[in-house]
């Protein structure tokens, strides 16, 4: 019993002088410390939560996970540990289980502000937006002088859709920390939402001065110039997108070295290679003939949808489906590093003619499967994939179209996905049509787009698509436009035959749709 009092009392003594240690900011004596007395006390609270703590201090949080779990077991009411738990759980991923480490450590001390930013920040990536902002708001009354809190609400509340409050939010975080080059990035991307597009580029110059490898800055520098028509900044500067964490950018392990036009490519094979979405790969594949005129030999490498419709790109030697053996090549180019390597900075190139045609096959499938035109033939896209980040800020039910749509002609729904909603819609009107169950591939969207005398579609691929075949196009902007479409105009270089209806306020459709109303009925009127 006594030499049991005795080990208690000495391991006592040396988790008090490495907690010391750790209060001194000696971390690294006192986590050799806590190791050595982890190994002959598995289950003492304090040395785990330390260890806990030590872990996710230097950015291992996997590995702190288990040594906080073993101490809020032992020590249930360690509010401290199931915050530092709820941190470690939200950055490896797993957010339900950060939520209820949060709660847990607001429910034994209703005032700790870090637990509830820690609750504010699960909330939020669980798409929980409303309810993060109240957490935030709790965690901002316990910490009123925290910037990073303020950043959060900022966040919070321009996922809610209310940019102007979001950008008070984030000049509170600035007044009270200025050298926070995160909140100078947010606030650029604020001020592009609210149409500030000079003020958004100073915002991010600013916040690269603090941080001059910030990923986020350079990215929404790039297309915040990209959007105003600054093409040299912006082409260059695009070359960010690759140190993203974003999936869509992720880089790829090429054994040949990347083209960026420095080389001579006479004589050699490059390998063009999709990127991000499929409108990014119809928009940017036109130029292909123009790195076969240089004398290069062109393999493309195309998502499935995209591989038939490619093969009759010109200056296509070869195209190969995504996944398949791709063929040697001394150089590789991403799609939308051609303008870069090319030295495009006018955005387009000049002398536009369709550079995508639907194959002879496919076309005549489809002209068989219309039958003889009636009268006047027109597409219609109002959604696109529900996946895409922003498709709630570009996609429109088809209800909201279809009454605005001039009785007379035959319309038909291009798109791939239709909604139960949509088919209801379809259901109701003799003069609309559904193809989505025909269509395979963009081959087929081709050749039916291709039979359509206009499109009207919302920005999505098969706006894209329409633009590349050379068919009339409106084409529905939101308020906050993709750089594509820059600001103001009605007309857009990438698409001659295309025209831009543009919505006048941040999710309000209405004056853009009314706009198609009347032009389409003029179509109607004049039979053309």
């Amino acid at each position: 019993m006594a030499n049991d009092a005795g080990a208690a009392g000495q391991i006592a003594e040396r988790v008090g002088m490495a907690t010391r240690l750790f209060d001194d900011g000696k971390t690294a004596e006192a986590e050799t410390i806590f190791a050595s007395l982890h190994a002959v006390t598995k289950t003492n609270a304090a040395v785990n939560r330390h260890l806990g703590v030590l872990r996710a201090m230097r950015g291992d949080y996997a590995g702190a996970i288990p040594f906080l779990e073993d101490a809020t077991l032992v020590q249930a009411d360690d509010a401290l540990a199931h915050n530092v738990l709820s941190v470690c759980r939200f950055e490896t991923g797993d957010h339900e289980a950060a939520l209820a480490s949060a709660d847990a450590a607001i429910a034994l001390r209703r005032g700790f502000g870090e637990a509830w930013n820690s609750r504010g920040n699960a909330l939020n990536r669980l798409g929980r937006s409303a309810e993060a902002l109240e957490a935030f708001k709790a965690a901002s009354q316990a910490l009123p002088g925290d910037a990073e809190i303020h950043v959060n609400i900022s966040n919070a509340l321009r996922d809610l859709g209310r940019q102007a409050n979001a950008l008070k939010s984030i000049d509170r975080a600035i007044a009270l920390n200025p050298r926070i080059a995160e909140a100078h990035t947010n606030r650029g991307n604020l001020l592009q939402d609210l149409g500030e597009h000079a003020r958004a580029v100073r915002a991010y110059d600013t916040a690269l001065k603090l941080d001059p490898d910030s990923v986020d800055a350079h990215w929404n520098r790039s297309l915040c110039n990209l959007l105003m028509g600054k093409f040299a900044e912006g082409w260059a500067e695009y070359e960010w997108r690759w140190k993203r964490s974003s999936p869509e950018t992720r880089p790829r392990a090429w054994p040949m070295p990347l083209w960026l036009g420095r080389e001579d490519l006479w004589g050699r094979t490059i390998l063009l290679h999709g990127e991000q979405g499929l409108g990014d790969c119809l928009q940017f594949i036109r130029y292909a003939p123009t790195i076969a005129r240089l004398g290069a030999r062109v393999v493309v490498e195309a998502y499935a949808p995209l591989t038939e419709l490619f093969a009759g790109v010109e200056g296509a030697a070869q195209v190969v489906t995504r996944g398949e053996a791709l063929p040697a090549a001394d150089f590789h180019c991403p799609l939308m590093s051609l303008p870069l390597a090319l030295g495009d900075a006018g955005g387009a190139p000049v002398g536009f003619e369709p550079y995508l045609r639907a194959p002879a096959a496919r076309t005549a499938a489809w002209a068989a499967r219309l039958g003889p035109a009636q009268g006047l033939r027109i597409g219609l896209v109002c959604s696109g994939s529900a996946t895409h980040g922003k498709d709630k800020a570009r996609s429109l039910s088809l209800a909201e179209v279809a009454g605005r749509l001039a009785p007379g002609p035959a319309y038909h729904l291009l798109q791939k996905e239709v909604s139960a909603a949509d088919r209801a819609v379809v259901a109701a009107r003799d003069d609309l049509t559904a193809w989505d169950g025909k269509i395979a591939d963009f081959a087929d969207t081709a050749a039916l787009t291709q039979a359509m005398d206009l499109v009207i579609s919302v920005d999505t691929s098969v706006a894209h698509l329409a633009g590349a075949l050379g068919r009339p196009t409106w084409i529905l902007v939101g308020f906050d436009p993709d750089w594509r479409w820059r600001l103001k105009t009605m007309d857009t270089a990438w698409y001659p035959t295309a025209k831009l209806y543009r919505q006048p306020a941040r999710g309000d459709w209405s004056g853009a749709l009314e706009a198609v109303r009347r032009d389409l009925a003029t179509v109607v009127a004049a039979g053309r």
